[in-house]
């Protein structure tokens, strides 16, 4: 499955959400420890957790709002200073998570304008993402995170030009109130077909990730 960290669990997607969570960890014993502490602490699904590259511990659950919220503080006062980023959101976007946990390419979709958002950890990404297409009408492409990109996320999205600039605008300002280091994004307009072959496909250099 592309985007999942290696030995993710489990290996068939359950359903999250409405609320979705994610945290970064840069300690994996730590890591482990939150992930018991959090499944104890309230009635969640634990999507997936393990090892991401960057030597990094990632955990995505989700389930009802208030369940959620309890699990993610309970991992937030334990994780303590290993804590590397975080995001929870109440109501998730419902093409974030098979996007990402499921390795989706979203393709063909109107509009001639590509804008592509990177992010230094995967939960800022989630916050970004979640604001692009919520907030404009634009095609969620392809969602990548952590594994074969060094521990960052990368993101590509798809519409008409006015669309494509508000969703890239909705997720600058989102990856503000996350952990903005080592994120960027473009827009590229009209955009040759030449990238639209690359994108459609998947942007894995090789077509999957070999370490």
């Amino acid at each position: 499955m592309p985007g999942l960290p290696q030995g993710a669990m489990p290996r068939t997607m359950p359903s999250l959400g409405p609320a979705v969570a994610m945290l970064d960890i840069g300690d994996i014993p730590v890591g482990l420890r939150v992930l018991d502490a959090l499944a104890k602490e309230a009635e969640v699904t634990v999507g997936a957790a393990g090892t991401i590259q960057r030597g990094h511990y990632l955990i995505l659950f989700g389930g009802e709002v208030e369940p959620v919220e309890m699990s993610f503080l309970r991992a937030k006062g334990v994780v303590g200073s290993s804590l590397e980023d975080a995001v929870m959101l109440p109501h998730a976007e419902e093409r974030i998570v098979p996007s990402m946990m499921q390795g989706l390419i979203r393709w063909p979709a109107s509009g001639d304008t590509l804008g592509v958002v990177q992010t230094g950890s995967p939960p800022t990404m989630m916050r970004a993402v979640d604001a692009a297409l919520k907030g404009a009408e634009v095609q969620l492409v392809e969602l990548r995170v952590a594994d074969g990109l060094g521990g960052k996320a990368i993101a590509t999205l798809w519409g008409e030009l006015f669309d494509v600039e508000a969703a890239i605008a909705l997720a600058t300002d989102a990856m503000a109130k996350g952990n903005a280091a080592r994120g960027s994004t473009t827009i590229i307009p009209r955009a040759d077909e030449t990238v639209v072959r690359a994108i459609s496909s998947g942007t894995r250099f090789f077509g999957e990730w070999r370490g």
